[in-house]
This record gives C-alpha cells, structure tokens and sequence, in this order.
C-alpha cells in the first residue's frame, strides 16, 4: 500500500509538473517563432490555457492509442525523464561556460557528472526498453524538431512577404 501511495504521489507530481512547464516552454517556442502563435497567449486565469489544451489533447490521445496501458506509456515517459535531465544538466555546462559566473568551473564539473550520470541511465533505458516502445520518443524527436523548424521558417517567410509588399507600397505612395 506504501509503494502504490508513493508511486501515485510521484505520478500526480509529473502531471502537475507537466501541466505547469509544458505551456510555458510551449509559449517560449512560439515567442521564438518555432510554435505556433496560439501557444504565447495568455487566457483568463493568467495560464497559458491553449498550452494546457494541447498537452491534456497529447496525452488523451497518447492513453488512447496505449489502450490505457501504463505498462506501455511507462517506456515513453522514462526516455522523456532522463531526456530532459540530460538536456537540462548539458544546458547548465554551456550556461556556466557562457557566463563564468562564481565558482563556475565547479558549478560547470557538478553538472557536468549530472549530464553524463543521466545521459547514461538515458542510453540503458533506451536500450532496455526499446522494443517496449523507447523506439517512439527516438522517432518522434526528429520529427517534433523538424516541424519546429518548418513553423520558424513558415513565419520568417511571412515576415518577408509582409516586409517586401509594405516596401512596395511605400515606393508607389507619392
């Protein structure tokens, strides 16, 4: 009973931790111009409401296609964990070899061993699990990184259009 009590809590806590950062990276992408625009607006109650929608749709499609299966989801969500622990400790090394802020060598090293600690558990739950379905997340990160960059380059066209044809105007008006 314990171990479904903490194995629940830390479930509840990935969800919430989920549908709290999912909008706000989302809303940062499309600031950027590699998501849609939709996704940097805030709604009524100051929430990213349109990231929550996509994510709460992502995720009853995902329970979906699973059959409801956590068996079959856990694979998912553990490649996505230690992803996103790789990328974020990797991050942090450049950030402190970026800024040099205070003891940023040893900053630097503590997240240097976390990236490659992660990154290590990453690649034996991908090799574990990949027959388990640790296959898709390999698929679908190419995919989601080249529709992000094929919404960049939809609006830097856009930009240009608008650009070329508010310069054409300019150059007809007397």
């Amino acid at each position: 009973l314990a171990l479904q009590a903490a194995t629940a809590l830390i479930l509840v806590l990935a969800a919430n931790t989920a549908f709290a950062d999912f909008p706000r990276l989302s809303s940062i992408l499309s600031r950027d111009g590699y998501a849609p625009r939709q996704l940097a607006n805030l709604g009524d109650r100051l929430v990213f409401s349109n990231g929550i929608a996509a994510l709460a749709c992502l995720a009853a499609l995902l329970i979906v296609i699973f059959g409801g299966r956590t068996h079959s989801l856990i694979p998912l969500y553990a490649v996505g964990v230690f992803l996103s622990f790789t990328l974020s400790q990797a991050g942090m090394v450049r950030h402190w070899q970026k800024t040099r802020e205070g003891r940023w060598r040893t900053k630097a090293a503590v997240n240097g061993v976390g990236a490659v600690a992660t990154g290590l558990v990453l690649l034996v739950v991908i090799e574990s699990k990949f027959t388990h379905g640790a296959w898709i997340i390999l698929v679908l990160i190419p995919l989601l990184v080249t529709m992000f960059r094929a919404v960049n380059y939809h609006y830097r066209d856009m930009r240009e259009q608008v650009t070329l044809g508010a310069a054409g105007l300019r150059e007809r008006m007397p």
